[in-house]
């Protein structure tokens, strides 16, 4: 059983970041379209200087994701959404497993912590492993991390090395957040060793001459100082919104948070672990966003601290855990015999694979070990109900997920008053209004559009011109009257649902609006309208 144990914890940690997978839904107003749509520029017609997706001419325009968007882009061209779910997934085990080695490391080998640990992160990141570039980023930064651990710990510089080609990867996967790749350095040169500090000092310079080498130079590099502090696009984007304890994952957040406080106050720990945690948290206190820096950055000195944790050092009394433990079969066993019952015929490939190697573990744990009598150990048995918590939680998403292969399909309301317009009209021929979100799409079928997601592209510091984004807020809030905005663009048409609820009433109402297209569905308890309307011709 040992010798099969560090793969067995392979597939637990990569199975806990797919746990609330089932519950992503891939809309149709993703931002990851309008990503793909820069990968496929830029593969069809190489880097864009001038945006060649909105409506407004002369956009000066940093592609600062391109090479993400090119991945997603051939992920979802060779396979669809399945290619991105796969990129996805990919990137979240990745994540989950390096953090669990970089746990092993900083707690000098204690596995059950850092299994835990580990175990535990990936259930609560799971919902923020999404695609988008992000994923990508942090992977690099915690990577680096690793490294400078290493760096810091053994005083090989060889560990060292590596820094500058990730910096020319960051800078083109994800350029909003290169300048991390210079601020998670800072806290290690906090150790009284010159030589330590010069190698590393080397390194940061490496880091800086290195992220020169992209398609857009120093704009790029600087993206984040035109890019963020905004206080319209703080306040109106939900990501950079700070995290809210009323909903789940705030509050676990929050108590993971006050967590790494208590324990970094009750224990002394090294200096560079102090100013990295709370830089990392005072990040993701500030935006929602950063919070995945935190989970992977900011939590695994909690290995460091809590690095003599062993269960032998409890005393559980037998009769409480025996009863755990039956508990804990009992709900397996509930997810179980409904996936063979109903399930079996119709799950997916993958599913059937990870269900038939949870039940075997399950088997292991009841049968042999109780065969072997040693389940009612007290030294053996906490282990064996950690474990048995483990399953419950991947059988019960291996359960849901079956119950749930429509749910990364998105809805297709405004693809099909898009594809409506299309019949009789060509992509250059249309300039569309469509909501910020939507942009995206709208864009992946050749369509002008008036906005996207891409909120910093629409500032004036970044586009050279004026500032959209505080147009389209002033206009989403009634500050603009439609008729004087619409005056201002020559929209051949606009779709809007009636989650816009105002000015879809203002626009139906209105008879010079002319509507051509209708469409109805029902989500949830929520019905959902769409209707393309013909603005009046300028006189």
């Amino acid at each position: 059983m040992n010798r099969f144990l560090p793969l067995i914890q392979i597939i637990f940690l990569s199975v806990s970041v797919a746990y609330w997978q089932p519950f992503f839904t891939f809309v149709e107003a993703a931002d990851t379209r309008f990503v793909m749509n820069i990968g496929q520029y830029v593969l069809e017609h190489g880097f864009p200087h001038v945006d060649p997706f909105t409506v407004h001419e002369n956009l000066q325009l940093v592609a600062q994701q391109w090479l993400s968007g090119v991945i997603f882009w051939e992920a979802y061209k060779n396979f669809g959404l399945d290619g991105l779910l796969i990129v996805d997934g990919v990137c979240g085990a990745a994540l989950v497993l390096i953090y669990w080695r970089l746990c092993l490391f900083v707690s000098g080998g204690n596995k059950i912590l850092s299994f835990t640990l580990s175990f535990i992160v990936g259930l609560l990141i799971a919902p923020g492993i999404v695609p988008r570039p992000h994923i990508f980023s942090t992977l690099l930064l915690l990577i680096e991390v690793f490294l400078l651990e290493k760096f810091t710990r053994t005083e090989d510089a060889k560990f060292l090395i590596p820094l500058p080609l990730f910096s020319i990867a960051l800078v083109n996967l994800h350029a909003a957040v290169w300048l991390m790749s210079l601020v998670v350095c800072l806290p290690f040169l906090f150790v009284k060793n010159f030589r330590h500090i010069k190698f590393l000092l080397e390194a940061m310079v490496g880091i800086a001459l290195c992220g020169m080498i992209n398609p857009y130079g120093v704009d790029a590099m600087t993206y984040v100082f035109r890019s963020y502090g905004i206080e319209q696009i703080n306040s109106s984007v939900a990501e950079m919104l700070t995290p809210s304890a009323h909903n789940v994952r705030g509050l676990c957040f929050y108590i993971f948070e006050a967590f790494l406080i208590f324990s970094l106050a009750r224990f002394k720990v090294p200096w560079r672990y102090i100013f990295l945690c709370g830089g990392i948290t005072f990040m993701a206190i500030m935006h929602g966003r950063n919070v995945i820096l935190f989970y992977f950055l900011a939590t695994f000195p909690l290995a460091y601290i809590w690095h003599d944790f062993s269960w032998e050092k409890f005393k559980f009394k037998r009769m409480p855990m025996t009863i755990l433990c039956f508990l804990l079969i009992a709900a397996n066993m509930v997810m179980i015999v409904p996936f063979i019952q109903w399930q079996l015929e119709t799950a997916s490939l993958l599913l059937k694979v990870l269900f038939f190697i949870m039940l075997l573990f399950v088997m292991y744990i009841v049968l042999v070990l109780k065969v072997e009598g040693r389940i009612l150990h007290p030294d053996i048995l906490p282990k064996k109900n950690l474990l048995l918590l483990i399953t419950f939680f991947i059988t019960s998403a291996i359960f849901i997920a079956s119950l749930n292969t429509d749910k990364t399909k998105p809805n297709e309301t405004y693809t099909n008053a898009i594809k409506f317009l299309l019949r009789t009209e060509c992509p250059e021929n249309i300039s569309l209004y469509v909501n910020q979100g939507a942009g995206g799409l709208a864009g992946s079928f050749g369509i002008k559009y008036y906005i996207d997601s891409r909120s910093e592209v629409f500032l004036p510091a970044n586009n050279g011109q004026k500032n959209i984004f505080e147009e389209y807020c002033d206009f989403m809030n009634g500050k603009i009257y439609y008729k004087d905005f619409f005056n201002r663009y020559d929209f051949t048409h606009i779709i809007l649902t009636n989650d816009s609820a105002f000015l879809f009433s203002q626009l139906s109402d209105d008879k010079n609006f002319r509507v051509i297209y209708e469409s109805e569905h029902v989500e949830g308890y929520k019905v959902i309208r769409c209707r393309i309307f013909i603005p009046p011709r300028k006189d």
